[in-house]
């Protein structure tokens, strides 16, 4: 098990930014061994890509869970990247955080460590925040993503906005007239719709793919009923059914809180497991 912190520069935000990255790499014990022919020879590793909360960073994972835990159990390479506040978008008032995530980070983490490119190998998770960011980019790029498991995701919090039936979300709109953190990311708190049918609208976007025929992840949302996401979850997952899409889904009691991210962190890694049997990559 290898377990690595990175700092360095992004030309995308123009910051400099951090993530943790787990490797489950067994390492040559016997001192006869040829080290370079072992490492040779080792195919490149399937990647977890896990995306932190609004409140969070790139180390909540990994000081709050057993993340390594199962990257080490399932073999996988887990993804820890910091995204601020920034709901995973190109904001209207700061960096271009979904640039940096669709382009800039994929191409430096492939380009520094032996992991798969394939979509077979490549999996999406979060939880809130990076609930919403797992479904937008895994509907922005399908292509890239075989699997998609968003955990109480806000996914509804776009709409909400815009149709008028949120005016409090957290760091949302006050009522005094000050300028809302949403303006920071949609840049439209004097016309709240105009952020409908954007790359922030994931029911756009599903609706987009689903029209065009694009194949989608695998998506499964894990859902505490005592949260407060839970409504929006569950109006998202039934406009996908009306549009011919069934999401998987597990659903146990629970808020919006590290008890339930602990729960739900196991089941996201069987759930890909559970997809890769199906497709015959890997054995039950």
């Amino acid at each position: 098990m290898a377990h690595l912190t990175i700092h360095f520069n992004s030309k995308t935000t123009g910051l400099a930014t951090a993530l943790r990255i787990v490797l489950p790499i067994e390492f040559p014990r016997n001192e006869q061994s040829d080290y370079e022919a072992e490492v040779a020879k080792r195919p490149p590793l399937p990647v977890l890509w896990l995306l932190h909360g609004g409140s969070d960073n790139y180390t909540s994972w990994n000081q709050y869970t057993l993340v390594q835990y199962y990257a080490d159990q399932y073999g996988y390479a887990v993804i820890m990247p910091d995204a601020q506040q920034s709901s995973y978008a190109n904001m209207a008032y700061g960096p271009k955080w979904l640039d940096y995530f669709r382009y800039e980070l994929p191409e430096y983490i492939f380009s520094h460590f032996n992991l798969s490119q394939k979509r077979e190998d490549n999996f999406i998770a979060g939880m809130s925040m990076g609930g919403t960011g797992t479904v937008k980019l895994a509907l922005l790029q399908p292509e890239r993503f075989s699997v998609a498991v968003p955990l109480a995701s806000a996914v509804e919090v776009p709409r909400r906005y815009a149709e008028g039936r949120w005016d409090r979300v957290p760091g949302g709109a006050p009522k005094d007239g000050k300028p809302s953190a949403f303006n920071d990311v949609y840049g439209c708190d004097d016309n709240p719709t105009a952020i409908l049918g954007t790359n922030e609208d994931c029911f756009y976007l599903l609706k987009k793919n689903i029209d065009e025929g694009v194949e989608l992840p695998k998506f499964c949302h894990c859902q505490g009923t005592e949260d407060h996401t839970y409504n929006g979850n569950v109006e998202y997952r039934a406009y996908a059914k009306d549009l011919g899409l069934e999401l998987d889904w597990i659903s146990e009691p629970g808020m919006h809180n590290w008890d339930s991210w602990n729960l739900y962190l196991p089941e996201v890694f069987k759930y890909i497991h559970k997809c890769r049997v199906e497709a015959g990559i890997e054995k039950d």
